[in-house]
Parts: C-alpha cells; sequence; structure tokens
C-alpha cells in the first residue's frame, strides 16, 4: 500500500484516511466503581454502542479508507526495538501510577497481537499472593474505554501529527500508543511531535485533540476548559511560530461544567467552508 501523506489544513474537504478504534473488551470491563476514575459519567451500553459504531464505519468506508487502530499497533509491535521502546514507556507510566505485580514480566512475554489487544484492553490482576488478593483493584494494567475517541489523543496539522498531553494520566497510554503508530508504521509519512514536551516548563500544560479545529491553514481555534489548559496553549504557540507565515490562533473559553462542554468539538463543528454547527 502506497504511503499515506498526512496533510491536513481544515476542518472539511477531501478526506483520505481515518482511524477508528472499534469499542470492545476495555468497555465491557467498566464497573461503577471504575467509571469515574476512567472519565466516565455513565457506562457504555456495548450491545447499542456496537451496531451504531459498525453502521458509522460502514457510510466512512463508502467514502475513505478506515484503520483501526489495534491493528495499526500491532503492525508496529512486530518491530523489536519499536516493542521496547513503547514497553518501556508504558511501564515507567504504570511504576509511577500504580501498583504493578510483575505486569512489565507479563506483557514483555505476550505476541504482537496479544500485546497489542492487553494494551487497550487491560490486564487483569493475578491474586495469586495475600498482597494482590486483597487489593481491591481489578486490573494491574487499566482498560482504555475512551479510546474510541481517537482525535483526543493526537491530531493533525498540516504534515505533522500532534501527539496530546492529556488532561488525565489514565489516558496518558492512549497517547504513547498514538505516537508509537505514527512514529513507526509504514503507513504514515508524516512527523509525530509533542509540542507540551518541548516548550512548557509549567508542569501544567495540557491539551487534547478535541479542543483543537483546524479551521483554515493559517487559523487554529483551540477551546480551553477541562482537559485543554491555557500552559498547553501556550505550547500550542510557541508550535506555531516555528511554522513558516503567519498563523492565527482563537481560544475559546469552555465552562467546566456541564460534561456536554469538556471539549470544543462537543459544541462546535465545521460543515463546510461558510458553515458551522453550534
Amino acid at each position: 500500500m502506497d504511503k499515506l501523506a498526512v496533510n491536513i489544513n481544515s476542518e472539511i474537504g477531501k478526506i483520505k484516511g481515518v482511524i477508528v478504534h472499534t469499542p470492545g473488551a476495555e468497555v465491557e470491563n467498566m464497573t461503577p466503581e471504575n467509571a469515574e476514575r476512567a472519565l466516565y459519567s455513565d457506562i457504555l451500553n456495548l450491545s447499542v454502542a456496537i451496531p451504531e459504531y459498525n453502521e458509522f464505519v460502514g457510510v466512512l468506508k463508502t467514502q475513505t479508507k478506515v484503520f483501526e487502530a489495534v491493528n495499526l499497533l500491532q503492525t508496529v509491535l512486530e518491530n523489536d526495538s519499536v516493542r521496547e521502546n513503547l514497553l518501556e514507556k508504558v511501564c515507567e507510566h504504570e511504576r509511577r501510577s500504580q501498583k504493578r505485580y510483575n505486569l512489565c514480566n507479563y506483557i514483555k512475554t505476550l505476541s504482537a497481537p496479544k500485546l497489542a489487544s492487553k494494551l487497550i484492553e487491560g490486564v487483569e490482576m493475578q491474586k495469586n499472593n495475600l498482597t494482590s488478593f486483597l487489593d481491591n483493584e481489578r486490573f494491574s494494567l487499566s482498560p482504555l474505554p475512551n479510546f474510541f475517541f481517537t482525535r483526543d489523543a493526537s491530531f493533525s496539522i498540516g504534515d505533522q501529527v500532534i501527539i496530546s498531553k492529556m488532561a488525565n494520566t489514565v489516558r496518558d497510554r492512549e497517547a504513547i500508543i498514538m505516537e508509537t503508530i505514527f512514529s513507526h508504521h509504514p503507513l504514515f509519512d508524516t512527523t509525530a511531535v509533542n509540542p507540551v514536551l518541548d516548550f512548557d516548563d509549567s508542569g501544567r500544560g495540557t491539551i487534547e485533540g478535541g479542543d483543537v479545529l483546524v479551521a483554515r491553514d493559517d487559523v487554529l481555534i483551540i477551546g480551553t476548559g477541562n482537559r485543554t489548559t491555557t500552559q498547553g496553549i501556550d505550547s500550542m504557540i510557541e508550535y506555531m511560530k516555528t511554522k513558516p507565515g503567519i498563523k492565527h490562533i482563537l481560544v475559546q473559553e469552555l465552562p467546566y461544567k456541564p460534561e456536554s462542554f469538556i471539549h470544543l468539538d462537543m459544541t462546535f463543528t465545521f460543515l463546510d467552508k461558510d458553515k458551522c454547527m453550534v
């Protein structure tokens, strides 16, 4: 298959390819107890969601190429050096965020297909000693029930892919996965960059793709609120300064409640060159 050159200069126009993730076991693994921590106000009914999602993907396939994120991840995990680098990042993150109980030793033994699935669906904790038996956690590696929002963890501006700095650490692995895919999959002709990592010195910078709209090749609209901080936008400004030509960034403040304002793209969407939906 020919390489796909990333080239996003607006929210509208002919689309060459879409990355999706069909919700699966990671959603089924949600319980009322861990839903709040995973940023869920309610648990998705998979039996209802899957037919709707399949219909959505079916419509996309009539117009463009559709790629499943888990398949892309599986391909890059076949490369030993890429696999090692990804696992190092994942294990370092889990080392900081929760008890591991030999998690990394286990996932390093998995085949590429199995590892790709487990990185998304999660790994159940083995209750094989007193400490783990008394632990209230069900998972050593938490599921990623938000992963089907594929725009959040990475987004494209021009010929580069921006890797998000997620507002909540429970979603950091999503960004790690997407960075690995865009950096190493032979399908994509692009460069993955991380403006918050490169330009934020405050430690408070976060930015998610749902808050960034490419209005034109020289105009971005960015929402700031629950998920994207002003420090994250400052990082985007510094990043855009490295690009040729004059660039404009319009910032829209979003309320922290209700949940319908979590991201800018939930309240404002481009429909055409001169039309939008609010």
